[in-house]
């Protein structure tokens, strides 16, 4: 062991006559941990926010969507399935045909955003079938005198129905007669409730058949649409400006990030805030190893100086100090990251903290455990500490070791 670690360590004991080192050394290494886990937790809680969010969000919508700049229905749709199923990368297409009505029950009335789908395809682009809470989706494409529907838990739960139950849909948009516009009704039998995680989605969100929808709004053989599937999520930008150059005016085809940049970006933004916010926890801590370190540099001025006195270097002697700011370091460090990893580990088994599911569109506080996270705080810390360090270590090289002895 090299003398300047061992002394470094000695240092960090002190003896009965001065308490006040171990404490001043106690109280650096807990600043560092409460600074280190509180970081760690918050960045990991944000993490898993933004996570869980990504996940609610395509887990009703495709990666990527594509539709006519003038919102008019597609006509020549097999032939434009074709065209976006040869682009590398996509892994699905499905049409949709997509309106607003008006759903009534025995018990009350709602309005709904009904998508018509075709259930095979749907279930390739997106992951709605994983959120089914009751019965399946599969069985909207059932062929029967009433035709199936699947709702959301919400919207169900404000209808009064589950499944079994029929319901009516009242479209406006109706036929003209004698005494005005006469809207639309038709009776659906719930097939389904889904359960998003996303209030907005559970409340307002409704699927049928693609067929029954034509029918229903009294289109002929065309769509809205297309929801298309890729093989990551993360590559949707890129297959989306492939789908748009092969296709070109007028369709338009978004991925699921463009159309959710507002909401992402404001997350990172306060990921990011937040870091910043919260490294300051560890600087005020290293301030706790500036004054350990200047202490212990006023307290061992005689050992400073026998030890320049046997030979050592201006280096060695701050390098001693510099040792001793590290080790501060890396034990807070360490003792935060496993008081951190410990308290995420707890939140994401048990469910301490509740949420309100139509504000933060979950029920539970999410947590995200990356390796990433772990390093880049700790490299945080350490980088911290070190400079910390570096002036009082370099102060405590200076000493004259004549004049030391003498007043000693």
């Amino acid at each position: 062991m090299k003398y300047e670690r061992f002394i470094a360590k000695r240092y960090l004991k002190s003896r009965k006559s001065n308490r006040i080192l171990s404490f001043i050394s106690g109280v650096s290494v807990l600043g560092i941990v409460l600074g280190v886990a509180t970081l760690i937790v918050v960045i990991s809680v944000m993490s898993g926010f933004s996570d869980n969010l990504k996940n609610r969000i395509l887990g009703a919508n495709a990666h990527i969507v594509v539709n006519r700049m003038d919102v008019s229905p597609i006509e020549d749709w097999r032939t434009v399935k074709q065209q976006i199923a040869s682009v590398e990368g996509v892994t699905g297409v499905s049409p949709f045909i997509i309106s607003q009505v008006l759903l009534t029950s025995q018990n009350n009335v709602a309005g709904s955003v009904i998508r018509g789908v075709n259930a095979e395809d749907e279930m390739k682009v997106t992951t709605i079938s994983k959120f089914m809470k009751d019965g399946s989706f599969a069985d909207l494409n059932i062929k029967s005198e009433v035709p199936m529907i699947a709702l959301g838990k919400e919207l169900a739960a404000n209808l009064g129905v589950v499944v079994g139950d029929n319901i009516t849909m009242v479209s406006p948009l109706g036929k003209k007669g004698p005494f005005g516009i006469t809207p639309k009704m038709k009776h659906f039998q719930v097939c389904g409730v889904f359960d998003t995680g996303m209030y907005e989605y559970n409340n307002t969100l409704a699927y049928i058949n693609m067929s029954a929808a034509q029918d229903f709004f009294g289109m002929s053989d065309v769509v809205s649409g297309f929801s298309v599937g890729t093989v990551n999520f993360d590559y949707a930008p890129d297959i989306a400006d492939k789908i748009q150059a092969k296709l070109d005016f007028p369709y338009w085809s978004r991925d699921w990030i463009s159309m959710n940049q507002n909401l992402f970006s404001a997350l990172k933004l306060e990921k990011y805030a937040m870091f910043i916010i919260l490294t300051l926890i560890i600087i005020v801590a290293s301030f706790n190893v500036i004054s350990m370190i200047t202490v212990t540099v006023k307290d061992k001025k005689r050992d400073i100086a026998i030890l320049r006195a046997m030979g050592a270097s201006e280096g060695s002697i701050s390098g001693i100090f510099k040792r001793q700011g590290m080790i501060i370091g890396v034990t807070g460090t360490i003792i935060g990251n496993l008081l951190g990893l410990a308290i995420c580990v707890i939140l994401m088994k048990f469910k301490i903290i509740s949420l309100p599911a139509d504000v933060y569109f979950m029920d539970r506080i999410p947590v995200k455990i990356e390796v990433m996270t772990f390093v880049v705080v700790s490299f945080c810390s350490l980088l911290i500490t070190y400079l910390a360090g570096l002036f009082p270590a370099r102060q405590s090289a200076k000493l004259d070791p004549v004049e030391a002895l003498r007043r000693d």
